[in-house]
């Protein structure tokens, strides 16, 4: 009862200062309380909807669930493409004459090249270094600086070969047109990007074969892909060591007859799948 009482006092005590306001107040009191009323029911609808949809992704997740299939392929190719390097190395006691017998050689396995049929863009320096060889007193003081016994030039050559039945021939022939170092040899496809797609299209057919096999072994239903992850061996290159540093007018027996064979490029791609 005394509540009641204190209520309805409290609120004739209110609308008798809401009929004391001018007309002009009396309209913002009352904009004012209707802003509130309103932004307390848009408030509590807010909290409402996102508590809703929060509750949906909840019901969403615990619903869907996830394979994840790896799936794997490979291609065989045979390479289309050698390179090698041939390097010219000389000594002298002076660098100038070092540099010149480098020169003559260097020039004359170019020449070789050349002749061969091989494209400018297809031989290229990759090195080229003067270098003093140091000796020491015999029975001298070690703690006193070597002295320049000569000089040496070094100078390395790219060379790509498109025509892999001239590689043995080419090998023997800069060896004999003044070349004293052979690096590796290495067998490349040059076009590898697209081999590189057809083991990951391989790859990707093995993984959606595994899990519409495993979806329904399990009974479920395959819904979209969610995940995606590849990794493989990179291009193919296909090496063969030769000997270098043959040294000097060292004459070397003709190259040896080289193999370039195949080799598998593989992809591997896992496949994230949702199920239900």
């Amino acid at each position: 009862m005394f509540f009641r009482a204190f209520s309805k006092i409290e609120y004739q005590m209110d609308m008798t200062f809401y009929k004391s306001l001018s007309p002009q107040f009396q309209f913002l009191f009352f904009a004012l309380t209707l802003c509130m009323v309103l932004g307390a029911i848009a408030s509590t609808a807010a909290f409402s909807f996102s508590y809703f949809v929060s509750g949906i992704k909840e019901w969403r997740d615990a619903e869907s669930a996830q394979l994840y299939i790896s799936g794997k392929g490979k291609v065989a190719v045979r390479p289309d493409i050698a390179v090698f390097t041939a390097g010219v190395v000389t000594q002298a006691k002076k660098v100038k004459d070092a540099q010149d017998e480098n020169t003559r050689r260097s020039n004359a396995v170019i020449d070789y090249i050349k002749k061969q049929g091989l494209a400018e863009r297809d031989v290229k320096t990759i090195g080229y270094s003067v270098a003093p060889q140091y000796v020491f007193e015999k029975g001298g003081d070690r703690r006193r600086p070597p002295d320049i016994a000569s000089y040496e030039v070094r100078h390395s050559l790219e060379i790509k070969v498109r025509d892999l039945t001239s590689v043995d021939t080419l090998l023997g022939g800069v060896v004999l047109a003044g070349a004293n170092e052979v690096g590796s040899i290495n067998f490349q496809v040059e076009n590898d990007e697209a081999v590189k797609r057809e083991a990951r299209k391989l790859a990707i057919e093995d993984a959606e074969d595994r899990a519409q096999a495993l979806a329904k072994d399990l009974g479920v239903r395959l819904v979209r892909i969610v995940g995606f992850s590849e990794s493989g061996n990179g291009g193919p290159i296909f090496a063969a060591s030769l000997i270098g540093g043959f040294g000097g007018d060292f004459a070397p027996s003709p190259a040896p007859e080289v193999a370039p064979g195949e080799q598998e490029v593989h992809s591997a791609v896992t496949i994230t799948y949702e199920f239900r």
